[in-house]
């Protein structure tokens, strides 16, 4: 029993240290975005009870003597759970139970069947997979978390049971099944194996090989202490980042207010621009008008989609023209357009004629000499103007 009793504080001693050592690093020790919490939260206690079956080796061409359901026996358990992190946790279990197996030498014990009670003392690490793989979620109904183990297993220690009393140290692992049923509680299904020398059995069930192993299924409830969630935090990573950021943020602001000075600098000069703008303004309301004649050397009229009528607004350009020109003797020459966008091109080179003629006739109207213009046209086959590209630019006569 001293092993057992070792086993089990060191297991203590295990968790206890490695809980508080968790705990002193709460402000510094997260899981994405969660903070650890103090000592005494997320602990759990847990209970349940179920089968178990003892497999030992196999001689060469001997058979495991009795049938699988013959050899069942009954496994229940409790133990305590601290959960480090969302996904990392501890747990120091006590599995109590009984083993039932045939002798493998029935000509020296008999072919009845032997009870072998035991005691299985593990400590494990539990890594919750579905918070790993799914991310933590507070109200997870089902949750798979697997682990792995060290204990010590001691067996045969009552009067009634098969030889005299044995123990091993053994490994542990696998598979907690937990439902939530409510804040509190959970339901758990616990799919577990322990491997251990065959060496302890008792000789009356011992098949002469090097290990043996033990599995068990139980179903039980576990009940959570005190603060049962995580808290949110920033990640060290986050902070750093946010800290990055402020101080980019500064060295912006610093820019930003040299660009203002700048800015400020360029508004008082055109306030005084401004200022001696108005100056000039109000100095040249004050002189009076002179009459200049001046010779435009170029013109231009612009018409309505398929037409090749002088709008009003055509005539007054065009009375403009005249009254520059009507002095001058210098040759004039008149160019009509028409845009490709609509109408086939024989349609627009002959609107193009009509816009040219129909500006002719009203420049000699107007009294300019009719050998000092002349008159060409392009239909759509150039552009009266580079830009802007659109057809309204090319219903036009262009005069120079």
């Amino acid at each position: 029993m001293k092993k057992i009793l070792l086993s089990v504080i060191t297991a203590m001693a295990l968790m206890t240290t490695t809980a508080t050592m968790a705990q002193e690093g709460r402000s510094t020790l997260r899981w994405q975005g969660y903070e650890t919490n103090r000592f005494w939260d997320n602990w759990e206690m847990g209970v349940g009870g179920g089968v178990s079956y003892l497999q030992v080796a196999n001689r060469s061409g001997v058979h495991d003597p009795g049938k699988f359901f013959n050899r069942m026996g009954w496994n229940a358990n409790v133990g305590f759970k601290k959960w480090i992190v969302p996904i990392v946790g501890m747990r120091l279990q006590v599995d109590g139970g009984e083993f039932q197996n045939y002798s493998f030498q029935k000509s020296q014990y008999g072919d009845g069947i032997y009870k072998t009670p035991y005691i299985f003392v593990h400590g494990d690490i539990l890594v919750n997979m579905s918070n790993w793989i799914g991310g933590y979620r507070p109200n997870r109904v089902y949750s798979a978390i697997s682990y792995v183990g060290f204990g010590y297993t001691a067996m045969s220690w009552t009067k009634k049971s098969a030889g005299d009393y044995n123990g091993e140290y053994a490994f542990s692992s696998g598979l907690l099944n937990k439902f939530r049923v409510s804040r509190q509680w959970d339901i758990e299904l616990d799919l577990r194996s322990w491997l251990f020398a065959e060496k302890g059995l008792p000789a009356e069930i011992t098949s002469g090989g090097r290990f043996a192993f033990a599995v068990s299924a139980s179903l039980g409830v576990a009940y959570r202490f005190n603060q049962r969630d995580w808290t949110p935090a920033y990640s060290a990573v986050e902070v750093d980042g946010y800290l990055a950021a402020i101080v980019l943020l500064e060295e912006q602001l610093l820019r930003d207010g040299e660009r203002l000075k700048s800015a400020n600098k360029q508004v008082e000069s055109l306030t005084a621009d401004n200022a001696r703008l108005k100056s000039d303004l109000e100095a040249c309301k004050s002189k009076k008008p002179q009459t200049e004649y001046v010779s435009m050397g170029e013109g231009v009229v612009f018409f309505n989609i398929g037409d090749a009528a002088l709008s009003d607004y055509a005539r007054a350009t065009l009375d403009g023209y005249i009254e520059a020109m009507a002095k001058g003797s210098n040759p004039i020459h008149v160019t009509g357009y028409a845009d490709r966008e609509t109408g086939s091109a024989a349609r627009n080179e002959q609107l193009s004629m009509e816009r040219a003629e129909s500006v002719k006739a009203y420049l000699i109207a107007g009294g300019i000499a009719a050998d000092r213009i002349t008159t060409t046209w392009v239909g759509d086959t150039e552009k009266a103007f580079n830009s802007p590209d659109t057809p309204i630019v090319n219903r036009c006569v262009i005069i120079k």
